[in-house]
């Protein structure tokens, strides 16, 4: 597989719900010891100025890891990536601080944006 491929289109391996970060990255395979491995060089962005009616404000009032945050807002665990990347987290390993206000993209468009990212990484 020299050009890559996203694991939901490689049959040997599971199916990711579309709200996986994974989904991001194309998949390569290494012939010579029969591992698949990720480009972790691929990035996306969202513009600047989300119009505010797609979005909504949380203060943090605890210290809290991004997953919970994702779950609190979504229902999942999975899209602790977009809350980071909404917010231009590049550490996602450090929890945001008290007092933090997030911009959280409203759940009836997290859809419209996750076919909107897949779409641009064709």
């Amino acid at each position: 597989m020299k050009n890559g491929n996203y694991q939901n289109k490689i049959k040997a391996l599971p199916s990711l719900k579309n709200t996986r970060y994974e989904n991001i990255f194309k998949l390569y395979k290494n012939e010579n010891i029969n591992q698949y491995y990720y480009n972790l060089l691929q990035s996306i962005y969202l513009p600047e100025n989300i119009n505010d009616d797609f979005i909504y404000y949380q203060l943090v009032n605890e210290r809290i890891p991004w997953t919970i945050i994702s779950f609190n807002a979504y229902k999942t665990i999975d899209l602790w990536w977009l809350i980071c990347l909404t917010n231009k987290i590049y550490n996602p390993v450090k929890y945001p601080d008290r007092g933090t206000l997030l911009k959280i993209i409203k759940p009836i468009y997290v859809n419209t944006i996750l076919n909107e990212i897949k779409l641009s990484l064709k």
